[in-house]
């Protein structure tokens, strides 16, 4: 059961994220204000924040969405439609033959997508008019920073089992009675252990032990969310002088395996990062709250 303030947080959060990035701090700060004064005393502070409005109408009374669509859809309209036809415009220019055959296959016809969405949008707003009541405002845990603690827990514990199982995957393979090449195949380079290895299980004991904070305290808090960020960026020059720095196993082929994943975790972890930090800089409201 949220607390008034944290359905407050989440309020606020669902309104700011509709609006021009501008705006954002200083509207969350006001309806924040707002809607403390609002719901003191109230015995059912979720009942009095729906009937203020859904997130996407208080947002249109602050801003000046466009109208496309509702107006309250009309910068999500914007969005998904330029991120749909840039999409197609480049997987077609992977599979075009010459620039002629793109601007035919794919540059003109990715415009059916903005109408697709027209037709979408068109047909969301019909039915928020005709069933308001299957579309009342419902808190997103997550927007208000709080985690979902049993998830968190069982995360945890598949992580600190993995890292086990990662370090010591000789030595299990050893009590199992593998045969010596896939004991010698998972074995640490010596000059890994001496230098990198280290470097690297700190860093991941680091980044459990930030998540394990995270899931005692149930949300997340300014400071947790930049050693996050912080933590991250370590970890991924960390990894990435681990693809550079000699072989990690003494197998080949096990070798050339877990730089290949390394490299695929370093690209995800450095996406993740990018959005992490956008979220930080585009959200005060949500850090400071």
């Amino acid at each position: 059961m949220l607390t008034t303030e944290e359905l407050i947080d989440a309020y606020v959060a669902d309104v700011a994220r509709l609006l021009p990035r501008a705006q954002r701090a200083d509207v969350a700060a006001e309806l924040r204000a707002l809607l403390r004064e609002e719901l003191a005393g109230s015995d059912d502070p979720l009942a009095r924040l729906r009937a203020f409005g859904l997130p996407g109408d208080v947002a249109a009374r602050y801003g000046q969405p466009a109208t496309v669509v509702d107006p309250s859809d009309g910068r999500r309209f914007v969005r998904w439609s330029v991120v749909g036809v840039v999409v197609i415009w480049l997987l077609g220019g992977l599979a075009a033959t010459d620039p002629l055959d793109w601007y035919r296959s794919y540059g003109l016809a990715a415009l059916w997508w903005p109408g697709f969405l027209v037709v979408c949008f068109g047909l969301a707003g019909f039915a928020r008019r005709r069933w308001p009541a299957r579309f009342l405002w419902r808190p997103r845990k997550s927007a208000a920073g709080l985690v979902n603690r049993p998830g968190r827990v069982a995360a945890f514990a598949f992580w600190v089992l993995g890292t086990v199982v990662l370090v010591s995957a000789a030595w299990l393979l050893e009590r199992l009675g593998a045969a010596p090449e896939a004991v010698r195949a998972l074995t640490f380079d010596p000059d890994f252990v001496r230098f990198t290895g280290p470097v690297v299980l700190a860093l991941l004991v680091a980044e459990l032990a930030l998540y394990l904070t995270v899931t005692v305290h149930g949300r997340w808090r300014p400071l947790t969310r930049h050693v996050d960020v912080a933590l991250g960026l370590l970890t991924c020059a960390a990894l990435i002088r681990v693809l550079f720095a000699g072989p990690v196993y003494l197998g080949a082929a096990a070798d050339s395996t877990v730089k290949f994943a390394i490299a695929v975790i370093v690209a995800v972890s450095l996406l993740d990062l990018l959005l992490k930090a956008r979220r930080l800089i585009r959200r005060p409201h949500l850090v400071a709250g």
